[in-house]
């Protein structure tokens, strides 16, 4: 490695002095609530523009899994239009309401309760920032893990905008445009809109019916108000229409097409008695997203006060089944799912920035409130080729009010040392109302039933969660950092409980990260490196798993570890030449479970005396649940590769009238968890084993046609399948497949 990078300096000096123009791009973000250059900010800030996003074929919010160090996601299970992700360890898998996520996903600002929905397609965003390891400060709901922060590209101040089309796999095709049409120099306006469909790459055996395509489009409306030089407002109103399935597909070991083996269909399940609309669902994750944003900005001169209300309705409606067998299909399913849920919520902050002292103080603070309202309808079932029996169906209302204040600010104790506090005080309130459908199926799980069993159906949290940091600006273009961070992430129940005993609350989980880190732009600006540190424990680190809890095995979320894990990251951009540019990101971490809790440890024992005893029955009960492996040992913690890279290679081609730029990447891990039992020896699907993927594409321009450009690229090239998602041996989920498109572009 040393030598590497040796060898990267030496060349990037020798290039410096015979390209002396061309410099990487200045990116402006905002992670700490206010503009600053990406390289003066002290936090791990992964930041990618409008152009970064074309190049690296970042379609979806889910594929940054592809490009961001010790970032690590795909789609939920059974779910395409939800995004799990987890940062440095910390995330969860689950999208049902009453379990928060740990790596926030902002829209302008706007917080996103939900993960339902959070795979959004990307249109006309200006640049996606994504925030590594706890923000508990100034992106302070539940940012244990981190914040995808994606910035949409405000109305220009002069006619123009663009329209793409592009046709592909699977008879993929999308269509994307955008129009800025200012009223007068105070009004501004935009309107982007786009479209994407396909039939769908997993083909379904008993109907042969093509599944897990897309029907998908958004339209979105910008207005920008400029009264006065002082003040700007920004409204925006979006709606989007999601259909993305992700229904569990295996390899056919006959055909070797991705191929469903659950026979369930449209309204197969209504005939079971289910209640309300949801027993007519298709074989899909539909989603209706609603959201409107008003932004004012007002500056004062010394002091910038800044208003931000957001509102946003989610509607889902899903059917799913996640177990597989081949070579026959399972006419009843194996554990159908059907849900008609939705999410509400509500968001107002004050944000106050400026300075002070002389200037050598910078400063910001602000309000937060939420209030937010979700209601589920689910069904559950058990199947087989010949039953079906329905496990429950039940409507589940919970609520949740938050207030928080924060402030943080920045003072330059010398022109070359600055010293960062930051300080948030947050206090929640969830709510939670469980009834049994009218349809009277399935076990009568009620709040009353709830309550009776010792199980708390308000709860209350106050968190403080401080931000310490020092950084030293050694000259113009390279800086060190330390800082010291604290997150927190609510508790909150098991909704998916078959039993009233089983609705189990759990406990907030809390994170202190430590960070030290250099940022360095090179060579007249022509290598960029970025390096990070950390070491952050995790406290009550929420797990879903399957438990022992008094005797009963439950499907649930617990705290029953702690979560330590140390490691780095490497962001490499050189500007080789005028022509060839190089991307290059690199993660390492080294996580594990500490401080079990005492159930687990027991489990443990009797799993190992089992096995010492060869009992096959008493193996089957202790062994392999939780985070027990099948060995009787601890399992790694999910979705934590040790070394994870990523890294891309663009080059110029310029000819007489044309411009042919290609780009080549990389995507790699040494495999991780993605069953809590997972350990790296196991052979039971529960760990991914090496994954390599390459990407690609080919740009053309044309000296005598400057507006218009051709691509063509292509996703998982080699159309390499992974395992992805465990839920059982009989229920492992796989990459998306191999995907190629042709894409023509015209800016006006």
């Amino acid at each position: 490695m040393k030598r590497i990078f040796g060898l990267l300096l030496l060349a990037g000096t020798a290039l410096a002095s015979t390209d002396a123009f061309a410099q990487l791009e200045e990116i402006t973000v905002t992670a700490q609530r206010r503009e600053q250059q990406l390289q003066k900010v002290p936090l791990a800030v992964s930041a990618y523009t409008a152009t970064d996003l074309a190049q690296l074929q970042i379609r979806q919010t889910v594929d940054l899994i592809r490009v961001v160090p010790n970032l690590v996601g795909n789609n939920n299970v059974g779910l395409g239009g939800s995004a799990t992700y987890y940062l440095r360890g910390v995330g969860n898998t689950e999208s049902f309401p009453t379990q928060d996520v740990p790596v926030g996903t902002y829209v302008d600002d706007v917080f996103l309760s939900r993960q339902n929905g959070n795979n959004m397609n990307l249109f006309d965003v200006e640049r996606i920032e994504v925030l590594r390891g706890p923000q508990g400060t100034l992106f302070g709901r539940n940012t244990t893990g981190g914040a995808i922060n994606v910035i949409m590209r405000k109305p220009a101040d002069h006619f123009g905008g663009y329209a793409e089309a592009s046709i592909g796999r699977f008879n993929q095709y999308e269509l994307r445009a955008s129009v800025d049409a200012p009223l007068d120099p105070k009004v501004l306006t935009k309107v982007s809109a786009y479209r994407v469909g396909s039939d769908g790459w997993a083909k379904q055996k008993s109907t042969g019916a093509d599944l897990n395509g897309q029907d998908s489009y958004g339209v979105r409306g910008d207005v920008r108000f400029l009264p006065s030089e002082r003040l700007t407002v920004d409204l925006s109103a979006f709606y989007a229409y999601q259909d993305m399935g992700n229904i569990l597909n295996r390899i056919d070991p006959v055909t070797g097409d991705r191929t469903v083996y659950s026979g369930v269909t449209k309204g197969y399940l209504a005939r079971f008695g289910y209640a309300g609309a949801k027993a007519n669902n298709d074989l899909t994750d539909l989603t209706k997203l609603t959201a409107v944003t008003l932004n004012v900005n007002y500056d004062l001169g010394p002091v910038a006060i800044n208003s931000i209300t957001g509102y946003r309705k989610t509607e889902q409606n899903y059917l799913i089944d996640s177990t597989f067998a081949p070579p026959n299909p399972i006419a009843y399913g194996g554990s159908p799912s059907l849900d008609e849920g939705l999410m509400e919520q509500y968001s107002q902050e004050f944000k106050l920035t400026g300075k002070a002292l002389n200037d050598r103080l910078t400063w910001v603070g602000g309000l937060f409130f939420l209030r937010e309202r979700n209601v589920t309808d689910l069904g559950t079932g058990t199947g087989s080729a010949t039953t079906f029996t329905v496990t429950g169906d039940r409507t589940i209302r919970n609520t949740l009010n938050t207030e928080a204040a924060y402030a943080q600010g920045d003072y330059k104790l010398t022109d070359q040392l600055t010293a960062t506090v930051g300080l948030r005080f947050t206090h929640e309130e969830k709510k939670l109302d469980v009834r049994r459908d009218a349809s009277n199926i399935g076990p009568d799980v009620n709040t009353a039933g709830i309550i009776a069993a010792g199980i708390p159906v308000n709860l209350h949290a106050n968190f403080i969660t401080p931000r310490f940091a020092l950084t030293y600006q050694l000259d113009p273009d390279v800086m060190f950092y330390a800082s010291s961070t604290r997150g927190a992430k609510s508790g909150g129940w098991n909704g998916r409980a078959l039993a009233n005993n089983a609705f189990l609350a759990f406990k907030p989980e809390r994170v202190w990260s430590e960070e030290v880190g250099m940022r360095a732009d090179l060579f007249n600006k022509r290598l960029r490196l970025n390096v990070t540190g950390f070491y952050a424990y995790t406290q009550d680190e929420q797990i879903s798993a399957a438990y022992i809890v008094n005797g009963t095995r439950f499907f649930t979320v617990t705290n029953p570890a702690d979560l330590r894990n140390y490691g780095g990251e490497f962001e490499l951009t050189w500007l080789a030449t005028d022509n060839l540019k190089v991307n290059a990101n690199l993660g390492v971490q080294h996580a594990r479970y500490t401080s079990i809790s005492a159930d687990v440890a027991t489990q443990q024992r009797n799993c190992n005396t089992a096995i010492g005893a060869n009992n096959a029955t008493n193996i089957a009960a202790e062994c392999n649940r939780g985070f027990v492996d099948a060995k009787g040992r601890i399992a790694r913690p999910v979705r934590a590769p040790d070394v994870s890279f990523s890294g891309s290679v663009t080059y110029d081609a310029r000819f007489e009238q044309l411009t042919v730029s290609p780009t080549v990447g990389l995507t790699y891990n040494n495999g991780y968890g993605i069953g809590n039992a997972g350990n790296p020896d196991l052979l039971d699907g529960s760990w991914t084993g090496t994954q390599v993927l390459w990407d690609a594409s080919v740009a053309f321009q044309s000296d005598r046609l400057p507006n218009w450009s051709l691509t063509v690229e292509c996703k998982n090239c080699f159309d390499r399948s992974y395992n992805v998602s465990f839920l059982s041996t009989t229920g492992i989920f796989l990459n998306t497949p191999g995907i190629w498109d042709v894409r023509l572009r015209y800016k006006f």
